[in-house]
């Protein structure tokens, strides 16, 4: 059997190693080996999902894949590092009154998002989407202990601890333990304010691909249900666009937003409906893209991005891919 390249740091994990047989006749195919792993603090999966509980140093292991086909058995051994990573200490600065964003993109096409509200009151509040589908996960408190984690509890679901192990002016990188099992590792991306200078324009919107109009005196349109007048504004760097019709959106944008000095040319945002009888979010549809169209003096050029599959590669590991 053959292996893929040598496993990461703890962080991400968990991590999932392929393997592959050679038959005779020539022949290559993936296979689903019994996997076995000597170290105790780690385990595997039958699926072949390496994780690892916290350590305080570097460990070595070896991973052990058996597979049968026609009478004839194979164990194939590799050896990986796992290496400890240094939490950062958070600080308040880094959380009071943070949104944040981050969502995931599984094989198959489940899809699963979560939008964070660390308020500056120590409330928390949170949004999710799961396959398209919409609840609120719960409203609860935050704080920071003195070892410098954040502790996260959401009433009627419980509490978790956050541990920070980078970050950057997009994204924090953390570890997420419920207590239940092995920490998870989650990508927080930053939400940050919208420039209201920056809207004007035409978009193309993904996932359902509707046109969006915003007119520089604050007027627009949406092509949803046959055409939809709005009007927009920016509040505390959130995007408004109610309707006549009661559909009112709400548009957080994410630090990965990419734009000019004048205007947005991918508008990425976390993607909420607001419910102007209750005066709360009611619906949370995860990520969506606004792809910039051309104006006419700026000619023609496609607003989606094209992907080269010939030339495919992954060279993160753990990053998702969209």
């Amino acid at each position: 059997m053959g292996w893929c390249s040598s496993f990461p740091e703890r962080f991400p994990s968990p991590f999932t190693h392929p393997t592959y047989a050679n038959f005779a006749p020539p022949n290559h195919a993936r296979v689903t080996p019994t996997w076995t792993v000597d170290l105790q603090m780690a385990s595997i999966t039958p699926g072949g999902v390496l994780s690892c509980a916290g350590i305080d140093t570097n460990q070595t292991a070896t991973i052990t894949a058996t597979y049968s086909s026609g009478g004839v058995t194979e164990t194939d051994t590799m050896g990986v590092t796992i290496t400890n990573v240094e939490t950062i200490p958070f600080t308040a600065q880094m959380l009071s009154g943070q949104v944040f964003f981050e969502e995931n993109t599984y094989a198959g096409g489940d899809y699963d998002s979560h939008l964070s509200f660390f308020n500056a009151d120590s409330s928390f509040e949170q949004y999710a989407n799961n396959n398209r589908d919409s609840y609120h996960t719960g409203t609860g408190s935050w704080s920071i202990d003195a070892s410098g984690n954040a502790i996260v509890t959401v009433t009627g679901v419980g509490t978790a601890t956050m541990m920070l192990i980078s970050d950057s002016s997009t994204e924090m990188q953390v570890l997420l333990d419920d207590g239940t099992g092995t920490p998870s590792a989650l990508t927080m991306e930053k939400i940050v304010p919208i420039d209201p200078a920056k809207i004007p324009g035409t978009y193309v919107q993904s996932v359902d691909d509707y046109t969006w109009v915003f007119n520089a005196d604050g007027t627009g349109s949406i092509s949803i249900f046959g055409g939809t007048n709005i009007t927009w504004s920016v509040d505390s760097g959130v995007l408004k666009a109610p309707s006549a019709t009661g559909y009112a959106p709400w548009m957080y944008a994410r630090a990965s937003t990419q734009s000019t000095a004048t205007s947005y040319t991918i508008l990425k945002v976390a993607f909420a409906e607001f419910n102007t009888t209750t005066g709360d979010l009611y619906f949370y549809y995860g990520g969506f893209d606004f792809f910039s169209c051309p104006t006419e003096s700026q000619g023609f050029r496609t607003p989606f991005p094209r992907l080269d599959l010939e030339n495919f590669s992954i060279d993160e590991v753990g990053r998702n891919i969209r």
